[in-house]
């Protein structure tokens, strides 16, 4: 593939555009764009360090969608879909193993921020292991859910606004949501938690990871949705720039057939 006049946000080298999209991929949801816009987006890989950019003109219709009715339109019935990943048996929920591997490192008098919290299941889940944990959430649809169905306190409303939160958290978790923010609001985004974290606070991120282009870029972890899909070089690049210290990195190939980047940092 050739490369573009384009250079990578995180280390500086060249992009190469590896794919166009004209249209959909088969399980991919485009949240009603394609009934009022031509879709099309470009996906490039650093050659360096191997972070994929998805690019395309249809950011402040995604904002859009946040704000108003993404849980829903991934979901249809939002309570339908919690209560069917809470009833997974542990070996296939991913939740599962991912409450077992932070729980290496919480405490049990840890206050929890789960920021991008969705349908709800992480925070309820890590709720019901005796913590305590509040949420960040701009979906208004899955805010009343949070509140009113399943008894979870959302302190904020706005991912991009949570530097305005009163309280300072001792562990604070982004499970499966910095990809869907284009690399400034990313840095903008870790760059805020410094605002609401303690002096030895945890930070656990949780990111779709470019190993998934083993099973092609077909895959979920590519949608168009998906601003960034990163390689373990480049999280390691972006939170050495933002001056965080990794203690924990790895790439896991979930249960539900995901390809993951976690990490834990301070």
């Amino acid at each position: 593939m050739k490369k573009s006049n384009k250079n990578c946000f995180i280390c500086g080298s060249n992009l190469i555009l590896k794919k166009k999209f004209y249209k959909k991929n088969p399980k991919e949801n485009l949240f009603g764009l394609e009934k009022n816009l031509k879709y099309f987006r470009f996906l490039y890989q650093c050659e360096n360090c191997q972070h994929y950019y998805n690019v395309h003109n249809f950011e402040n219709y995604l904002n859009k969608i946040y704000f108003k009715q993404y849980n829903r339109i991934t979901h249809k019935d939002i309570n339908k879909k919690f209560r069917k990943i809470i009833n997974l048996k542990k070996k296939k929920s991913s939740n599962y193993y991912r409450i077992k591997f932070l729980k290496k490192y919480l405490r049990s008098n840890d206050n929890i921020l789960d920021i991008g919290s969705g349908i709800g299941v992480f925070p309820y889940m890590i709720r019901k292991e005796g913590y305590n944990i509040d949420c960040v959430e701009s979906d208004k649809f899955s805010v009343n859910f949070l509140e009113k169905k399943i008894n979870l306190k959302v302190v904020c409303n706005n991912v991009m606004k949570i530097n305005k939160i009163k309280k300072k958290y001792s562990f604070i978790t982004l499970n499966k949501v910095l990809e869907h923010f284009p690399l400034n609001k990313v840095k903008k985004i870790l760059t805020s938690l410094r605002k609401i974290k303690k002096k030895n606070t945890l930070i656990y991120t949780e990111l779709p990871s470019s190993k998934a282009k083993c099973k092609g870029f077909k895959s979920q972890e590519f949608n168009f949705e998906h601003y960034n899909i990163f390689s373990k070089k480049s999280l390691k690049l972006l939170i050495k720039e933002l001056n965080y210290k990794i203690l924990k990195i790895n790439e896991i190939h979930e249960v539900n057939n995901k390809y993951t980047i976690r990490s834990i940092i301070r």
